[in-house]
């Protein structure tokens, strides 16, 4: 019998495959939660972080289906620290640790990471959204009044439709200091199901916007339900970046709509008084991290702001 030569593609798909639980929640799967993977965006991202170490298997003389032990890994992770920045090096830690079930050591990466500030303030908001189809100029407003990640806008349905996801540290006071809205809910990173809080006109017009009939939309491979005529999801992004580079010569990525957000919250409840650790979880949970210390990511500001036209 011929044994089948199998592409690095066919490899990488099917040990990704070994460790997919798409639909089961992190409160059911409990401890397994660390061993499996259960969003789409990470199963696509580890994926790719194997095709890249199987090239390399390759490139050193070594057959994509050779037994891998941890000294390979920890060899390639150490030649790839000297050209990626930390974020890379950490991702392809975490997917080659749990595809073969080994502890790998953390490295270093030599390449700094720059951080620079995201956020749109909200006159450059508007200028792209007033130069963006009027589905995907709501799309945009919500995202940087509400916080809402691109892909999450597809999901929106009004509060008395469902519940946020049980068994989760929700604070009773979300959304404190906000002016007049409404609640709805959303299906965020992982399947995690949170309320957001919509500015009242913002509300007006996407209720304008509801679907007859819910529709169905394939968005990076994931297949979400539509509720209402709002753009969302890839083509969304690609539709703010194009338009951020016509309008400033840039783009920062819609993802600074939710820098934006983070800041002015961060500033709000500051304003208040409340403690900064308080902020910080307030914040997360709003944002559907569920975690203070990411809120850290959003709050860097901008040095310099675009040119307006």
């Amino acid at each position: 019998m011929i044994k089948k030569s199998y592409t690095i593609e066919e490899v990488a798909r099917a040990r990704i495959s070994a460790v997919l639980a798409l639909g089961h929640s992190k409160t059911a799967l409990g401890a397994l939660i660390r061993h499996v993977i259960v969003s789409v965006g990470t199963a696509r991202n580890f994926e790719q972080c194997l095709r890249d170490f199987l090239r390399w298997q390759v490139a050193q003389g070594v057959s994509i289906d050779a037994p891998v032990v941890r000294a390979d890994i920890q060899y390639y992770l150490r030649q790839e620290s000297l050209r990626w920045r930390q974020k890379t090096l950490d991702q392809h830690r975490q997917a080659l640790s749990l595809v073969f079930s080994v502890a790998l050591t953390h490295f270093n990466a030599e390449v700094p990471t720059i951080t620079v500030g995201r956020a749109y303030t909200v006159e450059e908001m508007e200028l792209i959204a007033n130069r963006q189809a009027p589905h995907n100029a709501l799309g945009t407003r919500i995202a940087f009044h509400s916080g809402l990640r691109a892909s999450e806008l597809f999901e929106l349905r009004e509060a008395h439709e469902f519940m946020p996801e049980p068994n989760r540290p929700w604070r009773d006071d979300l959304f404190t200091g906000m002016p007049d809205g409404v609640i709805y809910r959303t299906v965020g990173k992982g399947g995690l199901a949170r309320s957001v809080w919509i500015p009242k006109e913002l509300h007006r017009e996407l209720q304008m916007r509801r679907l007859a009939t819910p529709v169905t939309i394939i968005d990076r491979k994931v297949r979400r339900t539509a509720w209402f005529d709002v753009g969302g999801g890839q083509a969304l992004s690609q539709s703010f970046s194009s338009t951020s580079l016509r309008v400033f010569g840039l783009s920062r990525g819609a993802h600074g709509l939710r820098h934006a957000y983070a800041q002015g919250r961060l500033e709000t409840l500051l304003e208040m008084g409340l403690n900064p650790m308080d902020c910080l979880e307030i914040i997360s949970q709003e944002l559907g991290h569920l975690r203070p210390d990411i809120s850290l990511a959003y709050t860097t500001k901008r040095k310099s702001h675009a040119p307006e036209n």
